[in-house]
């Protein structure tokens, strides 16, 4: 684990995996629950052909509201399915740059999870977006 690269931005992060997306995946995310943030290192797997953050890559990163502020049961029983997710493409992040994403718990029923986000490369904003999950 020493060859990881972690983070450039101060939080407690917990690094972890998105898989089940079908056959294409952006991979390693880092999480601070702590905060309610999650962010991925672009990479050039996640760009087009003028270098930039693929848009689907974006929306597939901003997806992830969900798995911030819902705490999943180890045995992955709380999944919480997408309802609906809006994206905002704002700037392009290109290949090198940290991808912060910050969450904010808007509300949730007995049936719904509703979310906003803000992505960031440093004070950048690249993206905004809201989503709603289906509560378990």
């Amino acid at each position: 684990m020493n060859n990881v690269e972690r983070p450039a931005v101060d939080g407690n992060w917990e690094r972890t995996f998105v898989t089940n997306t079908g056959p294409w995946s952006i991979g390693e995310i880092w999480i601070d629950r702590e905060s309610a943030r999650y962010c991925l290192l672009v990479k050039p797997e996640h760009c087009n052909a003028t270098g930039a953050m693929h848009g689907g890559a974006m929306a597939t990163f901003l997806d992830g509201h969900g798995m911030v502020v819902i705490s999943l049961e180890e045995d992955g029983s709380n999944h919480t399915p997408t309802i609906s997710l809006h994206v905002d493409f704002l700037a392009p992040p290109l290949a090198g740059d940290w991808l912060v994403a910050h969450v904010e718990l808007i509300k949730k029923t007995r049936t719904m999870i509703f979310t906003q986000a803000i992505a960031r490369v440093g004070e950048r904003v690249m993206a905004r977006s809201h989503a709603i999950y289906r509560n378990n």
